[in-house]
């Protein structure tokens, strides 16, 4: 049994790793086949940097390894990491020595938490979140690991890579002492600190690194209240992963952003992105079974389908029966053409619907934004046009402007 109390942390990340390395290497699916070790066979074929990692097959595995995750998400991921990288030595170790890290993007978490309950009692702990992103940055190099070169007084050079032992950097940070220099030291010598210290960015490691802005889903928001949102870091593979407008089911690591006033006590949240999965992968991923299938093929062989499928937009609204089929034409959209002499016709349908006060249309209109995937419903009053198409924001940590996408961009699918 392990336990995040005994033994210094390098023992615990070892035991972490050991573990890890059990479950990737054994564990076998209901065929008997050895599902992550074909993952990571498939990943180095294709020079990936990830695996899909399963939590219910953790916890079928070995319930220490969800404990794990659950109590030490840091460590424990790291350890997975490092598992992923020592089995991935021994099928090619040429291109092991050319990657940086391997990850193991977590699936199928326990249950999301409303980005509106993030609360201090969840910090450096991994959760689920469910919500629509309104904003990303473009893709960014971040720096992990600088490279320094310490010029002496008396014109020799020291090249060294900071910080000395194996973390990531959170900030730019100047070098305290030069380790070559201490590697040297001498009774009479002390060159550690003079001298001075000049970035070398061509040999310093850099990863993608992404900010998005991850917003409450509108059927999560309660009655009269405003949406909450929660800024998110993406990086590696998972930049450009998802895009605003996309319904996202994220995984991460709940983390503390450093405000601009170095004095001040208050923080704000920001998710370190394991994995994003975007709802149309979802989609994608529903397995239908032969039953389903039976039904489906029953369903086309019904003269009566379409009036079916109109019936079932917004049934608690009696009538309406030309307006509702309008609508179901939007919802499965049209094809679009292009005529001989060039002309390209959309496929997309637009309804306007015109009555009077009190005729169900705002209702009719809200039941289409919850079916369709990417449907968002705003009104006149609380849009301004810059609400509808885009809006200039400037970003909190690096003080740049971007484009936050308006209404009409989040719906367009």
């Amino acid at each position: 049994m392990l336990s995040s109390g005994r033994g210094s942390l390098e023992e615990v990340v070892a035991d972490y790793v050991t573990l890890f390395q059990d479950f990737l290497q054994n564990f076998t699916d209901e065929r008997g086949e050895r599902k992550y070790m074909n993952r990571i066979k498939e990943m180095v074929f294709y020079e990936g940097k990830s695996i899909a990692v399963d939590f219910e097959d953790l916890a079928r595995f070995n319930d220490e390894l969800v404990l794990a995750l659950d109590r030490e998400p840091q460590r424990a991921l790291e350890a997975l990491s490092a598992a992923i990288k020592s089995i991935v030595e021994g099928i090619n170790e040429s291109y092991a020595s050319r990657v940086r890290r391997f990850y193991g993007r977590l699936t199928g978490w326990i249950k999301p938490t409303p980005i509106r309950e993030l609360r201090s009692d969840l910090l450096n702990r991994l959760v689920l979140l469910e919500g629509i992103v309104v904003r990303a940055t473009p893709p960014k190099q971040r720096m992990v690991r600088a490279t320094y070169v310490h010029v002496l007084p008396d014109g020799s050079q020291h090249e060294f890579s900071w910080p000395p032992e194996e973390r990531e950097l959170e900030e730019l940070e100047r070098p305290s002492y030069c380790p070559v220099c201490v590697a040297e030291l001498t009774e009479e010598g002390g060159y550690s600190r003079r001298g001075a210290f000049r970035l070398v960015l061509e040999k310093s490691t850099f990863v993608d690194w992404q900010m998005l802005s991850l917003q409450e889903r509108p059927e999560d928001i309660p009655p009269g209240q405003l949406p909450r949102s929660v800024d998110v870091v993406l990086t590696e593979d998972l930049v450009d992963v998802v895009r605003p407008g996309d319904r996202v089911s994220l995984i991460g690591m709940v983390k503390l952003l450093k405000g601009g006033r170095k004095t001040s006590s208050v923080f704000d949240f920001y998710i370190e992105a394991n994995n994003a999965i975007p709802a149309q992968r979802l989609l994608e991923e529903v397995s239908i079974s032969p039953e389903d299938e039976a039904k489906i093929k029953e369903l086309a062989r019904d003269p009566l389908a379409r009036r079916r499928i109109v019936a079932s937009i917004a049934p608690a609204i009696h009538g309406y029966w030309d307006l509702k089929e309008a609508i179901a034409l939007l919802l499965f959209g049209g094809i679009p053409k292009v005529l001989k002499d060039g002309t390209r016709i959309r496929g997309e349908v637009h309804v306007l619907i015109i009555g009077d006060p009190g005729t169900a249309k705002s209702q009719l209109l809200q039941d289409a934004a919850r079916i369709a995937p990417r449907g968002l419903y705003t009104t006149g009053r609380g849009s301004s046009a810059a609400g509808l198409t885009a809006a200039v924001i400037r970003d909190k940590q690096s003080g740049e402007f971007f484009l936050e996408a308006g209404a009409m961009v989040l719906a367009d699918g």
